[in-house]
């Protein structure tokens, strides 16, 4: 079906958003939620409606579903000022305000969306609730060996799961354990609100999200500048943690590493950061993720960028890099107990392999893995995949 309004159309059977001829990117709660709209045009949508669709009746936060009403508006160029398209009836819900005309889908060819719509085959989200009632987004993967595997941030459970070189991940994993996967508050499908960091109280989500399955005791694999939440866990829930893997995370933030070129490069990333991340035609994003993925095609520099884009706001992408360029875990690496794996492209342009080896000497009995890679991320077309997975699952399988 198509939904035909204002210069805008909202076709059900290829999940996209059209206005003049041009494919919107999207995500696709906000798809769900424009479509329940349009299905009952100048009729009032209460709240449970909205819950009962968009989000399958689970419980959710008010600051969740405003954040979701305010990017169905953006996407089709209203705001909460005007109100020209889509109105709120104060205390009741949301009513679909402008004329809609619906007919059967045309075969003209459109642009490739920039996100495509997810193929949720497989994919089950679940929700956890943190210590302060927040809703964790997370999704589970395959048997075994429990895995929690913090991504990079910001996540996207949905749009994750579509991304090519993400998803080569996931399969991977999966297939020799139980991964486990979640959106971090103030990103994807989970608390969109981030004011502050607070690395006790992301502790705790991750905490969260493993009572929510049930898991006394698992591994932890910290990415990148997840890292530092790993670390810190594995440091101040030792019981919790049987073992620990680090891929190419560091010790000290880019400011408080010396020289000046580690701090030109992170003020050259914060400035690509604001400049680009609201902007949806930006190539700045882009951009700034290539120096993590030299070898990676342009198209999937753009689909990453795409999807950072919709996972978080502006402003909390900036707070998460102000906040991971400041830090520095050397203060409790030495309280680590778990066996700990870690492992590191040499030729890594983000974070040089002298903070890997800096993250080894400080964990007790830590061991080094170097992957002979130029990525911040090994990609599957390289040798280093292979070496990568079997060094993991070695490790993931030793005796304890």
């Amino acid at each position: 079906m198509r939904y035909e309004f204002s210069d805008y159309i909202l076709d059900t059977d290829t999940h996209s958003l059209l206005r003049a001829g041009d494919v919107q990117r999207i995500e696709p709660q906000v798809f769900d939620l424009l479509h329940l709209l349009l299905q009952n045009p100048g009729d009032l949508v209460t709240k449970d409606q909205l819950i009962d669709t968009v989000w399958g009746g689970r419980i959710v936060s008010e600051s969740a579903i405003s954040a979701r009403i305010a990017a169905a508006r953006k996407a089709v160029g209203d705001d909460g000022k005007r109100q020209t398209l889509i109105r709120t009836v104060a205390r009741r819900g949301l009513q679909f305000v402008a004329p809609v005309r619906t007919h059967a889908p045309t075969h003209n060819p459109v642009k490739e969306p920039p996100v495509a719509a997810p193929r949720t085959g497989g994919l089950k989200i679940r929700y956890a609730t943190a210590t302060d009632g927040a809703k964790l987004a997370y999704s589970v993967h395959g048997t075994g060996t429990p895995l929690l595997r913090l991504l990079r941030f910001p996540t996207h459970l949905e749009l994750d799961w579509n991304e090519s070189m993400e998803r080569a991940y996931i399969d991977a994993y999966s297939e020799n354990c139980m991964l486990v996967r979640f959106d971090q508050r103030g990103s994807g499908l989970s608390e969109p609100e981030l004011t502050t960091i607070d690395l006790d109280q992301l502790a705790d989500d991750i905490g969260a999200v493993a009572d929510a399955l049930g898991l006394d005791r698992f591994a932890l694999m910290g990415t990148s500048g997840e890292s530092h939440q790993a670390t810190y866990f594995a440091a101040k829930y030792p019981e919790r943690v049987s073992r620990l893997i680090i891929q190419n995370g560091y010790v000290d933030g880019r400011v408080l590493r010396n020289g000046t070129a580690e701090l030109d490069t992170a003020d050259a990333l914060q400035a690509l950061m604001r400049e680009g991340w609201a902007k949806t035609t930006s190539t700045f994003v882009a951009a700034a993720i290539s120096v993590y993925q030299p070898s990676a095609p342009q198209e999937t520099l753009k689909k990453i960028a795409e999807i950072f884009q919709v996972s978080c706001t502006t402003e909390v992408a900036q707070l998460f890099r102000e906040f991971l360029n400041h830090h520095s875990v050397a203060g409790y690496l030495a309280d680590i107990s778990a066996p700990t794996l870690v492992m590191h492209c040499r030729d890594d342009s983000v974070h040089p392999l002298s903070e890997a080896r800096k993250m080894t000497s400080g964990i007790p009995n830590a061991e080094l893995v170097v992957l002979e890679s130029p990525n911040h991320y090994v990609m599957k077309h390289e040798d280093a995949w292979d070496h990568h997975l079997i060094v993991l699952f070695e490790f993931l399988n030793r005796p304890d």
